[in-house]
């Protein structure tokens, strides 16, 4: 009984955890929050 309750604690955890980073990773780009800098060879100047 104790193991299985651990397990299913680890994978809904690791499920959250999961989506967390993935809505947060999501949401930075679409508000424009994370603006990578372009690499000197890739500029147009």
């Amino acid at each position: 009984m104790k193991s299985k309750l651990f397990r299913w604690t680890v994978v809904v955890g690791c499920a959250l955890c999961t989506f967390l980073a993935t809505v947060t990773s999501a949401s930075a780009c679409a508000w424009g929050t994370y603006q990578p800098e372009e690499p000197k060879l890739l500029r147009e100047e």
